[in-house]
Order: C-alpha cells, then sequence, then structure tokens
C-alpha cells in the first residue's frame, strides 16, 4: 500500500525531472540545427541587400545610357563592343560594392549576393537599352519591304505576280508593266526615302526616287483598280508603293533583269539604310 503523500511526493519529483529535459531542447534550435535569431544582425543583412540592389539599379542605369548617348553615336553603326562591353562590366560590381559601400556591410557579401546582382545588373541594363534605342528616343531598327514585291499589269490587274516568282512566259512588252510593293518602318514609314533600280543586261538603268509618302501617290490614284492585288501592305501602318515601268523597255526572253529597292531613313542614333536585289528572268 502506498499512502497519497507518498504518491504526490513522487509524481512532484516525475514532473521536475521532465521539465528539465524539455528545457534542454528548447534552447535556440539546438538539436534540430536551427540558428538563434538575431535581430541586430538581421538589420544589418537586410540594409546590406538593399544598398546592393539600388547600387546595382544605378550602376546598369548609367551604363545603359553612357553607351546610348556616348558610345553609338561615336561609332556610327552597330558593333559587338555594344553587348559585350556592358556584360564584361559585371566583374567590375564586386570592386564597385567594396569601394562605394561601407565595410560593416561590404564585408557581409558572398557568391550568393554576387550571383543574385549579376542577373539583376544584367536584366535592368537589357530593359535601359531596349527603352533608349526605340521609338520615341531612339531608332536604330532599318526600314524594310512589307511583305511581297510585285509586277502587276495595270490594264489587267487580275495579272499580278512576286517578282521573285515569275514564271509567266507572256510577252511583258504588251503589258502595262508597274512594280508594287510596301514600306514598313517602326517609326515613321512615310518619310523613308526610297530608292527603285531597273537594270538589264544592256546596261540600260531606270531610276526612281522620292519618300516613301510621294511614291504612294500612285498607288492612291490607282487604288480603286488594285483591290484584287492583295498582301502587299498587309498593315495599316505600311506604306503602299507602285512604280509604273517604261513600256519602251526590252523585256526579251532569257534575259535576266535586276530590281534593287534601297530604303534609307535618318535614324537615331546613326543612318538607317536597307537594300534589296531581286533578279527576274522572262522565261521562253
Amino acid at each position: 500500500m502506498v499512502d497519497l503523500s507518498t504518491a504526490m511526493a513522487a509524481a512532484a519529483a516525475s514532473d521536475k525531472r521532465r521539465s528539465g529535459r524539455d528545457g534542454e531542447k528548447k534552447r535556440g534550435g539546438g538539436k534540430v540545427g536551427v540558428e538563434p535569431f538575431d535581430p541586430v544582425d538581421h538589420v544589418v543583412k537586410e540594409k546590406a541587400d538593399t544598398f546592393s540592389m539600388w547600387l546595382v539599379i544605378l550602376y546598369a542605369i548609367a551604363i545603359g545610357l553612357t553607351m546610348r548617348y556616348l558610345i553609338m553615336p561615336a561609332l556610327g553603326a552597330p558593333a559587338s563592343v555594344l553587348w559585350s562591353l556592358p556584360l564584361l562590366l559585371i566583374f567590375t560590381l564586386p570592386p564597385l560594392h567594396r569601394m562605394i559601400i561601407p565595410k560593416i556591410y561590404s564585408d557581409r557579401y558572398t557568391f550568393g549576393n554576387w550571383f543574385r546582382a549579376s542577373f539583376l545588373y544584367t536584366f535592368t541594363w537589357l530593359a535601359v537599352c531596349f527603352i533608349v534605342v526605340n521609338p520615341p528616343l531612339g531608332d536604330i531598327s532599318p526600314p524594310e519591304i512589307a511583305s511581297k514585291t510585285l509586277l502587276v499589269d495595270m490594264d489587267n490587274p487580275e495579272w499580278h505576280y512576286p517578282i521573285d516568282d515569275f514564271s509567266d512566259s507572256d510577252s511583258l512588252s504588251d503589258r502595262n508593266l508597274a512594280l508594287v510593293f510596301g514600306v514598313r518602318d517602326n517609326d515613321d514609314a512615310e518619310a523613308v526615302m526610297v530608292e527603285v533600280k531597273l537594270m538589264a543586261a544592256s546596261n540600260r538603268t531606270e531610276v526612281w526616287s522620292g519618300s516613301a509618302e510621294s511614291l504612294s501617290e500612285n498607288w492612291q490614284t490607282h487604288s480603286g483598280n488594285l483591290e484584287n492585288v492583295s498582301g502587299v501592305a498587309p498593315h495599316s501602318e505600311d506604306v503602299p508603293i507602285l512604280i509604273q515601268l517604261p513600256n519602251d523597255f526590252d523585256y526579251s526572253v532569257g534575259v535576266t533583269y535586276t530590281v534593287e529597292i534601297t530604303l534609307s531613313q535618318d535614324g537615331n542614333p546613326w543612318d538607317l539604310t536597307e537594300k534589296k536585289t531581286i533578279y527576274f528572268t522572262i522565261k521562253p
């Protein structure tokens, strides 16, 4: 028999031993490997990361603006240095941090910080470049021919062929021919300067030149007859152009002709030119 007082004393002793063992487990993560949380150290780390983020963003913006407004105008044309130099400057991030950020923060940076900073720098620089080289701040994309380049019989517009896939054997001398194509640009297609040359083996050359807006007047004049001529200017911003070819040109069977279309534009920061050369032969 165990009296009541003895049982109560034994239970109290057991609870004391259990609470001692539990107290050991409650120390800073202990056996599960969790480090104790230090609020002061956490604040210092967050400040270090914030300083690094803003330094990298401002540095990438400065590099992007320098390349756009100093290096690009000096080069006058695209070059590999425009992308290779900014990417190589990634290696300047660690010394830049140590030079500008106080030592109490810069000493905390590890490889993980440099890895994240490199990605932040790269994508910030790309975003800045995309903004400053495209309209309205810049234009480095040359104009282009919108779609098809066609030969059209103005007396019978149902007769039209892509000039670079021409295979009709009819006598072209009996047709009222026109060259039709569209001009496309990401800024102002009407301001693009257009030069068209038609050359034959006999060394005869015909040249037409002017702005896309002026050369599109023939299209506007004959647009009512060209409803079935599709695919020339697919987008509403494209400028359709119609060049009336001379009737007295010697369109001989078996002769190869050259059509040279040059599109030029005053871009920003450099001039832009696109040239397309088309050869076609009248088959027997």
